[in-house]
């Protein structure tokens, strides 16, 4: 048998039903699955990121005064002229 027989010999047993059987994958019809759930995964977090929908309305919504949130913005810039000691390299992992 020459090489070039046996090279079409493997091509016929092993390419071609590989070519076959790839092509019926691709025409299997996933999209409308994925199509049909798309976007939900964003819309659901929106929606659970919404504290209170009647924001707008009379009520009082629950949050932070002016007076926590100016004393918590100092502290937060403080911290930059300010940083914090580093930890001792023998303590990491201690608890301390």
């Amino acid at each position: 048998m020459k090489f070039h027989q046996y090279f079409l010999q493997i091509i016929r047993i092993h390419l071609l039903p590989a070519i076959f059987f790839g092509t019926l994958c691709a025409c299997a019809p996933t999209t409308p699955q994925w199509d049909k759930q798309f976007g939900d995964s964003v819309r659901q977090t929106r929606a659970q990121q919404i504290m209170n929908p009647q924001a707008g309305g009379d009520a009082p919504v629950n949050g932070v005064d002016g007076v926590v949130a100016r004393e918590s913005i100092g502290r937060y810039r403080g911290s930059f002229r300010e940083p914090l000691p580093a930890p001792a390299p023998l303590s990491v992992g201690t608890g301390r």
